[in-house]
């Protein structure tokens, strides 16, 4: 098994993130048929939208910093900036040739983000599912753990890769998605959209106790008084339910019977313990690196050199293919 996953480091990871990816990174890097495991800080992907170049590689190394503190075993898998691996991006163009206009404008993520930010429709933001494909099979991954929102990528990725075997010869393998449970964590103040770390709407990995207590305690609830999981009827207390289930271990059903008779007042209180006591580990830890960012950086630069004798020799095959090497 060949994984490869990554985020944009656009604000800080949450609660979302964790549960949604990380969570799982964390599961799959201990997997015995684990051939190799990239997770990338998407930095180049992060320029697509509005950012701050005095804060960016901060904020790029930040990310890393969370990552390890979360989890990930440096050891076990390979931590990149995707910025730093070239053959991404020249992989990314050579897709760009052969990937069709209609194909990238009939994604939804395009779309979103036209709405959010209209003054940034530039070729970037529409190339951005030819570079995705380029970072999944640069290092021929075969799975990759995405949320419900990038399963379009994953088709078109493997759309991608068929044309491309079609034209040059049989080169990639089909890409799975492999979505989590967690991938459902949501917005606290509306459960119709996830969980974001680019707005204050989300739990960060890094916010005081004071700060959680305080966003669990202005989270929106449903009509009633019950705790039920009912995500149709009830989508804003199953989605604390959620992250309280995931965070616990608990089934939502074993959860609605030690929750009976309590009053929502009562249950978001629990559940702010239960996310407090869980992320105190893991804002430890990320306290240490952050006063360490040589080592981070260290870590960092060790996986990409690693990274690149793999999608060096990727691109390789590729270029003799289409007869430019």
């Amino acid at each position: 098994m060949r994984i490869l996953s990554g985020i944009r480091p656009s604000g800080k990871l949450h609660l979302g993130n964790y549960l949604g990816a990380i969570k799982n990174w964390i599961e799959l890097q201990n997997k015995p048929d684990l051939d190799l495991a990239v997770f990338m800080i998407a930095d180049y992907h992060g320029i697509t939208t509005p950012f701050d170049p005095k804060t960016y590689r901060a904020g790029v190394i930040d990310q890393a910093c969370q990552y390890l503190a979360a989890g990930l075993n440096h050891e076990k898998v390979l931590l990149i900036r995707q910025s730093q691996i070239p053959e991404h991006a020249e992989l990314g163009w050579i897709f760009s040739t052969i990937t069709p206009i209609s194909w990238l404008n009939r994604l939804p993520t395009y779309k979103e983000q036209l709405e959010k930010f209209p003054k940034y429709n530039h070729l970037g933001l529409l190339a951005y599912p030819a570079l995705m494909a380029a970072d999944i099979l640069i290092y021929k991954a075969d799975t990759v753990p995405v949320g419900d929102d990038q399963k379009a990528h994953i088709d078109i990725t493997n759309e991608i890769a068929k044309k491309f075997n079609s034209m040059f010869g049989q080169t990639f393998k089909p890409v799975k998605a492999l979505i989590t449970s967690g991938a459902r964590i949501k917005s606290l103040q509306d459960p119709s959209k996830k969980m974001s770390k680019s707005e204050d709407e989300g739990i960060a990995l890094i916010d005081s106790p004071k700060v959680i207590r305080e966003k669990i305690k202005k989270a929106v609830t449903d009509s009633g008084k019950e705790i039920k999981f009912d995500e149709k009827e009830k989508s804003a207390i199953s989605n604390l339910m959620n992250i309280y289930a995931l965070l616990s271990g608990m089934d939502n059903k074993d959860l609605e019977k030690k929750c009976a008779g309590k009053s929502y007042v009562d249950f978001k209180n629990d559940l702010a313990e239960v996310v407090v006591e869980f992320l105190k580990p893991i804002q430890e830890k990320y306290e240490k690196l952050k006063k360490d960012p040589n080592y981070v950086l260290d870590i960092l630069t060790k996986s990409e050199k690693k990274a690149r004798i793999i999608t060096g020799s990727t691109l390789k095959e590729i270029k003799e293919g289409i007869g430019v090497e």
